[in-house]
């Protein structure tokens, strides 16, 4: 893995210097593939599982969209403020 700084010289060469994949591969001597990953990335998170069926969850299945709210509402807070699932449990006791 890259450092960020290292990742954002590939960005800068691509997308405001216009130089091709594989003159930065040249240039910073990574391999072609690195490059490509790096200049493509958009999105920094880990990809999500798709979550189950709610019909998975019998004993849940009211309270699941209730949940659902939380977590879409925590995707827009900084990591440490949100959910986690001992407060969540806490929560749904109330």
């Amino acid at each position: 893995m890259l450092r960020m700084a290292k990742v954002e010289y590939i960005r800068d060469l691509y997308e405001n210097e216009g130089k091709s994949l594989r003159a930065i591969a040249r240039e910073t001597k990574l391999d072609f593939r690195t490059v490509r990953k790096y200049a493509y990335q958009n999105d920094w998170r880990p990809p999500m599982k798709p979550m189950p069926e709610p019909d998975a969850f019998p004993v849940m299945g009211e309270y699941i969209p209730v949940v659902n709210e939380w977590l879409e509402q925590d995707e827009r807070e900084p990591r440490k403020q949100r959910h986690t699932v001992k407060r969540i449990y806490e929560r749904l006791q109330r």
